[in-house]
């Protein structure tokens, strides 16, 4: 634990020093900068890490879980073991989250949390016979004071529905159609049959988004746009097609030679729109427990159409959290190992910040 601290502490400094796009903690409130970190002879339970950004105190709570998300109250994550959604806070105690809860039918529960904490959209997937699936969407806001069911789906066979987005100005939320299996056939998460629902006021309706949503593609959101990486018509290397969610208006960025580096995933759009990156990766023997993992950080100026490799191979696959340094670097976490590292976008040069992995900044408000 104490290794944990040193680490931690280390990050906390670099990024405070260094991350314009960061608030400082204001003396009024607590703060604490947010870790997930597991064993390495064993990946369950793992321990949520709080550091606290005044006093460097840490509190760290053993949760048998997956799916670690930061939101404004708190750290959400499904419970393995009662198989409910739970809600960690920085007083060390864990609790059933007050308004996402699984019935005994629930096949599957999906959510994801907008970039100022304050939304939360998560999908309940009932099965029943014959792999027919029930989809129903809600919304609310953090604090749960307007539960909104916005969609029922179904029943389909092997079909359901999750959240993937919300809209820059929180007007909508794009929805992905797809099946259970789908996720095995890539280390990194493709999407298809996208669509947009209106959440603001009065009537929810839907909507479809511009390009071919056939395309079973790696997709991120960000600065009012849709990005894809799909495969260059040459088969060189991967287009990232720029889509307005305006306009429907597109644009493509010419694909970067890739040589047998073929998979690619988790795009990270900057808040000006001005650039995105993403992780590709060069994978042997994926899904099982010899995979061979190199991966690079590439940078995508959407202002000028060019892609770049921006920093040395990384031995597993990369999640890019956010930019920061003015948009001049961004942090990562590895998926296959608790490590966050800073890649600058400069020189390539690969900074370690924790040995664990960063879910992101708690304000107690």
């Amino acid at each position: 634990m104490r290794r944990i601290l040193i680490v931690t502490l280390v990050f906390i400094r670099a990024i405070s020093l260094s991350a314009q796009d960061i608030a400082q903690p204001e003396l009024r409130l607590q703060s604490w900068d947010v870790f997930v970190k597991r064993s390495a002879e064993s990946p369950l339970p793992a321990d949520l890490i709080f550091v606290n950004l005044l006093t460097g105190a840490q509190t760290a709570i053993s949760a048998n879980g997956e799916r670690f998300s930061l939101t404004q109250g708190g750290v959400i994550y499904f419970d393995l073991d009662n198989r409910q959604v739970k809600l960690a806070k920085a007083d060390g105690i864990i609790r059933e989250h007050p308004f996402i809860n699984a019935a005994r039918d629930t096949h599957s529960v999906d959510w994801i949390i907008s970039n100022d904490k304050r939304r939360l959209a998560w999908s309940i997937v009932r099965k029943i016979e014959d792999d027919q699936r029930i989809t129903a969407i809600w919304l609310t806001d953090a604090a749960g004071a307007e539960v909104r069911e916005l969609l029922v789906y179904g029943p389909r066979e092997g079909l359901q529905l999750r959240p993937v987005a919300f809209g820059a100005d929180y007007s909508q939320l794009f929805v992905e159609v797809y099946a259970d299996d789908s996720e095995s056939f890539s280390p990194y998460l493709r999407r298809s049959g996208l669509f947009a629902l209106s959440i603001g006021e009065g009537e929810v309706t839907a909507r479809n988004l511009p390009g071919d949503q056939t395309c079973f593609c790696p997709v991120g959101f960000g600065a009012g746009s849709m990005l894809w990486l799909a495969p260059s018509q040459a088969l060189t290397g991967l287009d990232v097609e720029i889509f307005n969610l305006e306009s429907g208006v597109s644009q493509l960025v010419p694909a970067l030679a890739r040589g047998n580096y073929r998979d690619a995933g988790n795009i990270l759009v900057s808040a000006d729109g001005k650039q995105a990156v993403y992780a590709l990766s060069q994978v042997r023997n994926f899904a099982s427990d010899h995979a061979e993992i190199r991966t690079v950080v590439v940078q995508v100026d959407l202002e000028n159409g060019l892609q770049r490799i921006a920093s040395r191979p990384i031995a597993d696959l990369v999640r890019p959290l956010h930019f920061t340094e003015n948009d001049r670097a961004v942090i990562v976490t590895l998926e296959g190992s608790d490590r966050t590292l800073k890649v600058d976008l400069q020189d390539g040069r690969l900074i370690d910040l924790a040995e664990a992995t960063y879910l992101g900044r708690l304000d107690d408000h």
